[in-house]
């Protein structure tokens, strides 16, 4: 009889599509047809994965199925307690940003086989703090709109384009007083939004460095954005970032390995996910995952 290889599927079935008992079925079916033993661990919203880790073996496959959030939680359990496995991702999300990333396909078939391919990628990981992420650490502007914003009213609109066409004044726009240094450079100046990516796509839309983005460089990418003076100005900045372009005169871009924040207290966006607030921060690239992503074709409906 041939050996069935280990398996470990990670879920959240209340991640933005929902996971019904019936496509876990077939999940299972499909790894079970494939020649896997195929074991079960379902999470909480900000459960502590290290529990589910302590679970795999070296030689077990580890695949994830969730919102940007579970990767975060991933990472962070990995990251901090270990064992770092390869692993695959079923995305499941709102805006998947994550799968957007790194070419994961989302449509369900494609993703399961992408999930247990022997072809792996790596992928850089930032850390603020004590807590990593893998592809955005933000502040400032509807940055907290991922977690404070209803699932319904995510899953209808995406939450990054519904914001942003919302604004109707420049009043509304909160600057805060920020110095950054970026592997030694220093920049000061009031911005309304900032963020430190890893990431093809951010909250559902094109990134706005998409063509510097490398995510195994070792380098992250650097967003930071002005606050608008008159309605003319904030019309052009709405039409950049809706459009994934770096254009603005508002909009300032660097790369770096290292960067530090200070001045206005910064309440923190990790992955869509808070990451705590600080008038001091230091973000930096911090350890890797490796994610597997191949093309092995399947014939599973999910």
């Amino acid at each position: 009889m041939k050996m069935l290889k280990k398996l470990l599927l990670i879920c959240n079935p209340k991640s933005g599509r929902g996971l019904s008992g019936d496509r876990l079925l077939k999940m299972l079916q499909f790894y079970r047809a494939k020649g896997f033993l195929p074991a079960v661990y379902l999470t909480e919203k900000g459960d502590d994965l290290t529990e589910a880790l302590s679970m795999a073996e070296p030689d077990t496959f580890l695949v994830v199925s969730g919102g940007d959030g579970m990767i975060n939680a991933c990472a962070n359990a990995m990251l901090k307690k270990g064992p770092v496995l390869p692993f695959g991702y079923l995305p499941a999300g709102t805006t998947n940003d994550f799968a957007r990333s790194i070419g994961i396909p989302t449509e369900p078939e494609e993703a399961l086989a992408a999930s247990i391919s022997e072809e792996t990628v790596s992928l850089d990981a930032g850390r603020l703090e004590d807590r990593y992420f893998m592809y955005v650490a933000g502040f400032g502007l509807f940055t907290d709109v991922a977690y404070k914003t209803p699932q319904r009213t995510k899953n209808a609109f995406g939450y990054l384009a519904y914001v942003m066409n919302g604004i109707k004044s420049i009043s509304e726009l909160r600057p805060l007083s920020v110095t950054v240094e970026v592997d030694g450079e220093r920049i000061t100046g009031e911005f309304i939004l900032g963020l430190v990516t890893n990431s093809m796509s951010v909250a559902g839309m094109k990134s706005l460095v998409k063509n510097e983005t490398r995510l195994d460089d070792g380098k992250f990418e650097l967003l930071l954005i002005r606050r608008p003076q008159k309605l003319s100005e904030l019309n052009t900045l709405l039409e950049s970032v809706l459009s994934g372009s770096v254009q603005s005169p508002l909009i300032l871009y660097r790369q770096g390995r290292e960067f530090l924040f200070s001045g206005d207290e910064l309440a923190w966006t990790l992955d869509g996910e808070f990451g705590g607030a600080f008038s001091k921060s230091r973000i930096l690239v911090s350890g890797s995952l490796r994610l597997r992503r191949g093309g092995l074709q399947s014939t599973a409906q999910i």
